[in-house]
């Protein structure tokens, strides 16, 4: 939990490690239940100090990562190294976590629901931890641990260098394995100190603090790495002032929000703007607009050179200023339909479509995944689209509105749907043509539709009849209740000849408006 001049050690961190020094000397006084809950309490602190030095070190090691990508013959090697830094922190810190995993197995039972953070309920077990690392049957584990330990402070060492002495006193400190006083007060090996005769929750914290001081060191790792490849220190050969607006297009009663800025800026000095005659702060420009047309935007961006010297950049650009418009349109055609639902688009440029807000008198307006649907309700009751704008600031702007005539959806045609002799699926319609009869035999039934190509819509047939004529000129009718033909009007096309006539009549449909049709009759002739 040691820090540095680059990640130093938050107060946050401080008091954990206090706390952690305080409760392991209190041991030797006393095994209380207040005691263990403190070294339950410290090893939750420790996740979420842990949490943090991770998300330093994936910080900085993404600035690594960006500075390859911009110069990766420079940076690359680095980054590099930095990959072997990343590598080996996990591996230790996973092995440190499989060690609290084992102890915990040990003390609640091995069949425990295990994950980082675990709650351990046998926090007093006095046996687990020596058990685990094997006190007493050769200290096999035990020499692993402290290995573990030992090669990554000498990895960690030897990327900084010898030569540095500050940097390796803090971490022989960090992660000394040295002898130390155990809970009575005797000189013992670090193993003996940590895991005999120690409560497993004592344990498994003191793993949790090397866990954090493995992250805390990462990510002191990444920073210097950084530094080393000086990756802060951009090379340009091309400055220039920009005008980064929010949008180039401003209705009237808005506001153009713009932001001037310099390529390659240097965080350590703030430029001067002037824009149109006036000094502006922080390097934003902002002016009401309150009439139509094209404004320019021209001055200066004046940058401190080492010697005191100004160096002036210009600035030139423009924003157009636009009346409110609004894009409505039906995308079948310039009338609604009551009962269905009608697609249509609305569009508002300048604007995002989730910043659009429609509203429609005379029936429902509904989002959809490829723009709006409009329901009317009642037939010969116009329609009005109403649409409104919300800006970056929240201020909602009316734009415009849209009428819309509404009529009835016109009635389908009967068919009877077949395969051709190609297998390809036909529509008989009749208009003085024929249907084979194997065909007509093979047909499922009657199905309806418009034939208008622009409306798909759909239409469910209710019933129909189908009418045949005797040898005598007598009408003989067979129903169905369905879209689909009964056995007896099969029975009755198993018996047609060649040039027979029948007619399929009151065919009865019912569409999306909930309108129930009767469609004309259908006359079919067998080839």
């Amino acid at each position: 939990m040691s820090g540095s001049k680059n990640c130093p050690e938050t107060p946050r961190q401080k008091m954990i490690g206090m706390m952690y020094l305080v409760l392991t000397a209190m041991l030797a006084l006393n095994v209380s239940a207040d005691i263990l809950n403190g070294f339950s309490m410290v090893d939750r602190s420790l996740g979420v100090s842990i949490g943090v030095s991770k998300s330093q070190g994936q910080n900085v090691y993404g600035r690594i990562e960006s500075a390859n990508a911009q110069n990766p013959t420079k940076v690359g090697p680095w980054l590099e190294k930095a990959k072997i830094v990343q590598q080996r922190c996990d591996s230790v810190y996973n092995y440190l976590e499989a060690c609290k995993e084992g102890i915990c197995r040990i003390a609640d039972g091995k069949d425990i629901d295990y994950k980082p953070g675990y709650e351990l309920e046998g926090k007093g077990n006095l046996d687990a931890a020596g058990q685990y690392v094997e006190i007493s049957s050769g200290m096999g584990k035990a020499n692993e641990i402290k290995k573990t330990i030992d090669d990554f402070r000498n990895f960690v060492e030897d990327i900084y260098g010898k030569d540095d002495t500050l940097k390796v006193a803090q971490y022989e400190k960090m992660f000394s394995t040295a002898k130390q006083k155990n809970s009575h007060g005797d000189q013992v090996d670090w193993i003996n100190a940590n895991f005999e005769s120690m409560p497993a929750v004592a344990a498994v914290t003191m793993l949790s603090k090397y866990q954090n001081d493995v992250r805390a060191t990462e990510a002191e790792l990444y920073q210097h790495i950084y530094q080393q490849v000086d990756a802060g220190d951009f090379r340009v050969n091309k400055i220039e002032a920009l005008v980064k607006a929010e949008s180039s297009y401003v209705v009237r009663g808005g506001t153009y929000s713009a932001k001037i800025i310099l390529a390659a800026t240097d965080s350590t000095k703030t430029p001067k703007v002037v824009v149109n005659g006036r000094e502006i702060e922080n390097g934003e420009y902002k002016v009401a607009c309150g009439s139509v047309g094209q404004f320019p935007i021209k001055g200066t961006l004046s940058l401190q050179k080492p010697d005191g010297t100004f160096v002036d950049y210009p600035i030139n650009d423009s924003y157009t200023v636009g009346e409110p418009t609004v894009t409505i349109s039906a995308d079948l055609m310039n009338v609604f339909y009551a009962g269905f639902d009608n697609p249509i688009s609305i569009s508002v440029p300048g604007f995002a479509t989730q910043n659009i807000i429609a509203t429609m008198t005379g029936g429902t307006l509904t989002k959809t995944a490829k723009g709006w649907s409009a329901k009317p309700a009642k037939v010969g009751v116009p329609c009005k689209i109403s649409v409104s704008v919300k800006d970056d600031k929240g201020k909602v702007m009316p734009m415009g509105s849209k009428e819309y005539r509404v009529k009835a959806l016109p009635d389908p045609v009967a068919y009877i749907e077949y395969q051709d002799q190609n297998g390809n699926i036909a529509k008989y319609k009749g208009k003085g043509k024929s249907i084979g009869k194997s065909s007509l035999m093979n047909a499922p039934g009657v199905k309806a539709e418009l034939d208008d190509a622009d409306l798909d819509v759909r239409y469910r047939v209710l019933s129909f009849n189908v009418n045949f004529f005797d040898s005598m000129g007598n009408a003989i009718k067979e129903s169905s209740n369905g879209n689909r033909f009964s056995d007896k009007q099969k029975s009755r096309f198993s018996k047609l000849t060649k040039g027979k006539t029948f007619f399929i009549s009151d065919v009865k449909v019912v569409g999306p408006d909930k309108i129930e049709r009767t469609l004309s009759a259908i006359e079919v002739n067998v080839k």
